[in-house]
């Protein structure tokens, strides 16, 4: 199997977060600040949030200091919960995202991304 190049892309100056596993995207949904790439196979390929700081409840600064992160997404009947956690040089943070989009999956299943800067 190939090796997912993953990308963690913070712009201070739109204080926009962009998490990515990389992927071909077939579509984009907009809910809100958060927009969710959905790939080829109708699975969260990415996510960019604006007003990241805001919506993270984390510094600017902070977010800058980001090295590493995770999300796992849960996708159930009629909507998907997300669930990130970040890694700054000196803490960690848990971060819940439940969000009602409909992704036609009629089963329950959790996929793990991992995330790091170079």
């Amino acid at each position: 199997m190939a090796k997912v190049n993953t990308i963690i892309d913070y712009d201070e100056e739109g204080d926009v977060l962009y998490l990515s596993k990389g992927k071909k995207v077939k579509a984009s949904i907009d809910i809100g600040d958060f927009i969710i790439d959905i790939d080829m196979s109708n699975f969260v390929a990415g996510i960019e949030i604006l007003n990241a700081s805001k919506n993270l409840k984390l510094s600017e600064d902070q977010l800058k200091e980001l090295k590493k992160a995770s999300m796992v997404v849960t996708y159930k009947p009629k909507y998907i919960y997300i669930y990130l956690v970040m890694q700054f040089k000196k803490t960690e943070k848990d971060i819940t995202i439940p969000l009602t989009i409909d992704l036609g999956h009629n089963f329950t299943k959790s996929r793990n991304t991992n995330f790091a800067t170079a």
